[in-house]
């Protein structure tokens, strides 16, 4: 058994990845895709995907997701036929170390609702903590709506940062760091696009795209608060699609908590539709320690 530890991955990797996913899936009957990109990552400089080799084969991966300071969510997969032998142990093991390395307090294990048994999470005792939908709109089921709200849709520029901060701040209760990193991140990457929503020459929205292939992942949507309520969050969502389906994006997709009713309603009155559920488990980083 060998065991790497990477901190950027690389498209080979990736593909090895992608591969077990696939094996896993027509197995366990179960739909994986790991989210890989670690671009919103808090501590650049520690290691995120954790990888188990038998014989050159990659059996069994750990991957972490950790844009706070404090926490990451651990989601992982291992082979079949590899399974009960120790090999996702060792992987977590060696990643809570790193964990550990970096302060992380608390781990949030990722399991899919529809998963077969999820032996780890009972055996670490970690709680349930809420779920996330993944839902998806491709372009050919998408129809063209007319805003509610006559607002316009612009791309962020650098010299709107303290205004989109504060928008952030004011939609999401994020602290002010965590939402210049965001908007930082969007506006240097190759692969990112930061939207804004514009009403009476004030900015009042924000929404991010990530972009993989024909794909586009929608995050951190958010509208003021005291425009929510009246339209303006659809009126920017159906602008943001229309922008995104008139050129190469042919599905977009995006998570959303269960909790959060409104934004499910809106999403669903949208046309997006659930493809699946993933479930979030809380424990603290010192209870694996002493596991």
């Amino acid at each position: 058994m060998i065991i790497k530890s990477i901190c950027r991955l690389n498209a080979e990797i990736k593909k090895e990845i992608r591969q077990l996913e696939q094996f896993c899936s027509q197995v366990d009957g179960v739909q994986y895709e790991t989210n890989l990109d670690g671009t919103l990552n808090f501590h650049k400089e520690m290691k995120y995907t954790f990888l188990c080799y038998e014989n050159h084969k990659l059996i069994a991966f750990l991957h972490v997701f950790a844009p706070m300071r404090s926490e990451a969510e651990i989601s992982g997969l291992t082979s079949p036929d590899c399974r009960e032998k120790g090999y996702f142990t060792a992987l977590l093991l060696r990643t809570i170390e790193e964990l550990n390395a970096f302060q992380i307090a608390d781990v949030l294990f990722v399991s899919q609702s529809s998963y077969p048994n999820n032996q780890v999470i009972d055996h670490f005792g970690a709680c349930y903590e809420f779920s996330e939908h993944v839902m998806s709109l491709e372009r050919k089921n998408h129809m063209i709506q007319i805003p509610e709200q006559p607002l316009s849709l612009t791309y962020q520029r650098i010299e709107h940062m303290e205004q989109l901060i504060e928008v952030s701040v004011n939609s999401f209760h994020d602290s002010r760091e965590e939402a210049r990193r965001l908007i930082e991140m969007a506006l240097m990457s190759a692969n990112r696009q930061g939207y804004m929503a514009v009403f009476d020459d004030q900015i009042i929205g924000i929404c991010f795209a990530r972009f993989e292939g024909s794909e586009a992942f929608l995050f951190g949507l958010g509208i003021q608060t005291e425009y929510q309520g009246k339209g303006f969050g659809g009126s920017f969502l159906n602008r943001i699609l229309s922008e995104l389906f008139s050129g190469t994006v042919t599905k977009v997709k995006l998570e959303v908590e269960s909790r959060n009713v409104h934004a499910m309603h809106l999403y669903t009155k949208t046309g997006f539709v659930s493809d699946n559920t993933v479930d979030y488990y809380r424990v603290p980083i010192k209870n694996l320690l002493g596991a």
